[in-house]
């Protein structure tokens, strides 16, 4: 069944359908450019311009995977015939064109080109444009600025809209039905997370592993920061008293 098109999916149809699109939204603090950009990921999938989408923001419940490093974001792109979306929230944050040549920085240009290898699409969000790395705001990759105004105003600037509406502006813009937390931070990693050797069995270990080598919080382990605690202080104070035995 084909999608009846209004001026707003018309817009997101334009800027997107060409693989290998890297869109840029930006704005101030507490505009709404996270849910802006879930949004942007729902109509997608809605008319079909995209079957897989992933962040590096958490969600729950949504058809948005997580993946917050570049091997697991690369074998993603590569992985099926798929069309897919990767939305890659406070990128100027991870992407700092003061730190151009940081290993971060330079591991990720290296997949700018394998975005359009894969099929896929991008959306990068930042708060100040001219602190992101500014090969990302090159015309080969850049194909859209979106500028979020406010909480329910937008503002897309592209040159693949058609000649004399390269602006478009709407409002109001409505939420997205993909539920996030606002204020958890967006992590990107260079590394993949460090699995748990298989042969550590006892359970308290493996989420002692988790929380100190991989970096994951009490909220991604699904439990209570009073357990982390309690986990911590058990082994801390099993190390202690073999470090005073083999003093003495």
């Amino acid at each position: 069944m084909q999608v009846q098109l209004n001026e707003f999916d018309f817009c997101l149809k334009k800027l997107f359908d060409l693989p290998s699109s890297f869109v840029l939204i930006i704005g101030d603090w507490k505009t709404g450019k996270t849910d802006f950009a879930l949004l942007i990921a729902e109509r997608l999938l809605e008319l079909r311009i995209v079957s897989k989408v992933a962040s590096n923001i958490k969600t729950w419940d949504s058809p948005v995977e997580f993946i917050d490093n570049l091997p697991t974001l690369k074998e993603w792109l590569h992985k099926g015939k798929e069309r897919k979306l990767y939305i890659f929230d406070e990128a100027g944050i991870h992407l700092h064109r003061r730190r151009s040549m940081s290993k971060k920085n330079i591991g990720f240009m290296t997949l700018l080109p394998e975005i359009s290898k894969a099929h896929a699409r991008m959306i990068g969000i930042t708060q100040n444009p001219m602190s992101i790395d500014k090969e990302l705001l090159s015309p080969v990759w850049c194909k859209g600025l979106i500028f979020k105004l406010s909480k329910l105003k937008v503002r897309i600037v592209s040159e693949l809209l058609p000649p004399g509406e390269e602006v478009k502006e709407f409002f109001p813009v409505p939420k997205t039905n993909i539920p996030f937390d606002p204020y958890a931070i967006a992590p990107f990693k260079l590394t993949a997370p460090t699995q748990v050797p298989a042969n550590l069995k006892d359970r308290d270990l493996q989420i002692l592993w988790e929380w100190s080598v991989n970096n994951k919080t009490a909220h991604n382990l699904g439990l209570h920061t009073m357990q982390i605690n309690r986990i911590v202080k058990k082994f801390v104070r099993q190390v202690l008293l073999e470090q005073f035995k083999t003093t003495q």
